[in-house]
């Protein structure tokens, strides 16, 4: 007896959970000596690959932030800015790496279904200028005392991120919503800053 379908098949990753008729053909026989799509071993090997690069794009992004923040030192005071409390680096320190790590990893859904090249100017260009913004953020407020510049950094963080928001959501709805928190933490440095000034 065959099982129909009542809405359309959708395999569309993650996030969604596809409906599949009941199939009366029979499965193919694997060939001797030949791998098949169910092999333990190519499984093994596609999840290893995979979580490879979830590392890697996970640790390059926290690791960049971390790094920019290491280089620009605990703040300086000039003449139109006060010098930031240990608290007050501590974190933002804390929250740019974590909301840094949140957008790779949201990244780097997006890039498991192929987002970041099917449409790279939705995706792969606001999460780059996110980073680079959050990257550049350490060393003009806090090396530098530059105020409005850091105001700029965390206007670009935001905007960068709301763009991730939409793109990524049109890929992975799942990534979409781990990139929200990304744009919340903008705002709120942001929100530090003004008072640094």
């Amino acid at each position: 007896m065959e099982a129909t379908a009542t809405a359309p098949v959708q395999d569309t990753g993650l996030t969604h959970r596809a409906y599949r008729p009941v199939d009366d053909t029979p499965a193919r026989m694997p060939v001797p000596g030949g791998a098949t799509s169910r092999d333990p071993k190519r499984k093994l090997g596609r999840a290893k690959r995979g979580l490879r690069s979830l590392v890697v794009a996970v640790t390059f992004s926290a690791a960049l932030t971390a790094i920019a923040f290491y280089v620009s030192g605990p703040g300086s005071s000039t003449d139109d800015t006060r010098a930031p409390s240990a608290a007050m680096v501590a974190i933002a320190r804390a929250g740019s790496v974590a909301a840094e790590a949140v957008m790779a990893l949201a990244a780097w859904m997006v890039w498991a279904e192929g987002g970041l090249h099917g449409m790279p100017g939705a995706t792969l260009a606001p999460f780059a200028a996110q980073l680079l913004a959050a990257a550049a953020w350490p060393a003009l407020a806090l090396r530098l005392g530059a105020g409005w510049a850091g105001m700029a950094c965390c206007a670009a963080m935001a905007a960068g991120a709301a763009a991730c928001v939409r793109g990524f959501g049109r890929v992975n709805p799942v990534a979409g919503d781990l990139a929200m928190p990304c744009a919340a933490w903008a705002v709120l440095l942001a929100v530090m800053n003004y008072k640094m000034m």
